[in-house]
């Protein structure tokens, strides 16, 4: 049975790709109980990080090693309200990818 993915691993792991992309942060997420209030809290980030330094996170996308195909998309899009929250999105999924490897590597299954 797959275990289930802890918020805090996934804030811990995205606080820290920010930080060393010299993005400043509020919290390191301990006081976050469920993905979706994380997600809450990443949309309004990156709303002010794409605001503020949109170079920056273009960066921080492929630190991160988010689709470039899904990236594309979504900035092709006529509708730019609603790329935050799709950011935020792609990048909790991608933390989430990361540390399933990690597990399976951990775990001896790959």
């Amino acid at each position: 049975m797959e275990e289930p993915i802890n918020v805090k691993e996934v804030s811990k792991l995205t606080y820290g790709i920010l930080k060393s992309n010299g993005f400043e942060i509020e919290t390191t997420g301990e006081n976050l109980k469920t993905l979706a209030e994380f997600r809450i809290y990443l949309t309004k980030r990156l709303s002010k990080m794409l605001d503020d330094d949109y170079n920056g996170v273009i960066n921080l996308l492929y630190r991160i090693d988010v689709d470039e195909e899904e990236l594309h998309k979504l900035f092709s899009s006529s509708n730019k309200d609603f790329i935050p929250a799709a950011l935020a999105d792609l990048i909790i999924n991608r933390q989430i990818e990361k540390i399933k490897w990690r597990l399976k590597i951990e775990n001896g299954e790959i």
